[in-house]
């Protein structure tokens, strides 16, 4: 197991069987108009003003641009992030608007789920723990994803210690049967919610982090959530 996860932060490992515990015990298995004439007297085609139903679509209008189908939301100009900083961040707090590499190769954009909550949870290929809670956070999206719920696993290390892989968010959507989002990405960022202040510029994080992300990347709450707490914040059907 690795000692350090990023120049500032000490893992101080992941504990299977209580946070396992914990995890199952909060309930989470649970028709065209005539155009203008022309100049010769004939109707100009493509001229009517009406829009062509046949036009490719952009924004939150179109098909979904994932490979992995999820909706996409009309919100990502309404959100603002907040100031983020480790010890800085908490409930009420708005997550930045990171780009991650997803399962299929995608570069995702965290705003473009605005519109719906996110259960986030900050893992590692290497953690017992967090293999323990795959299975659940894929029942998470299949259970709620038609009501808003989007589930987001972020993959910080390989099992080697090192930066994750394509290969391995791959594989962990894959073993794991998780149809949400599984990601990696270079940002040194993304562990600021999980980091405890262990003085001298360093913050420990038992792994998996969580959080639960309401709509407007709002976090709702730090650490596991319960299944009430997860029906507060899902915008529903």
């Amino acid at each position: 197991m690795p000692g350090l996860l990023t120049a500032v932060v000490l893992v101080s490992g992941c504990d299977v069987d209580n946070a396992g515990a914990a995890f199952a015990g909060d309930g989470l298995d649970a028709g065209g108009s005539e155009g203008p004439e022309d100049s010769d007297g004939s109707e100009g085609e493509g001229e009517t003003g009406d829009a062509d139903e046949n036009a490719p679509q952009s924004g939150c209008d179109a098909p979904s641009p994932y490979m992995g189908g999820w909706d996409i939301g009309c919100c990502q100009a309404e959100v603002t992030p907040s100031e983020w900083a480790p010890g800085g961040v908490g409930p009420g707090t708005v997550i930045p608007d990171w780009t991650f590499t997803d399962q299929f190769g995608d570069a995702v954009r965290v705003y473009d789920f605005c519109h719906q909550a996110i259960y986030f949870e900050y893992a590692a290929m290497w953690c017992g723990a967090c293999q323990g809670h795959a299975p659940e956070v894929a029942n998470l999206f299949n259970s709620y994803e038609a009501r808003g719920l989007m589930t987001l696993t972020y993959m910080s290390e390989s099992v080697n210690g090192g930066p994750a892989t394509q290969a391995d968010v791959q594989a962990w959507a894959s073993d794991y049967g998780q149809a949400g989002l599984v990601v990696f990405s270079s940002a040194q960022d993304v562990w600021y919610p999980f980091g405890a202040d262990v003085g001298g510029g360093s913050f420990s994080i038992s792994l998996p982090g969580t959080m639960l992300v309401g709509t407007g990347g709002k976090i709702a709450r730090l650490g596991i959530p319960t299944i009430q707490e997860i029906e507060l914040v899902i915008p529903g059907e």
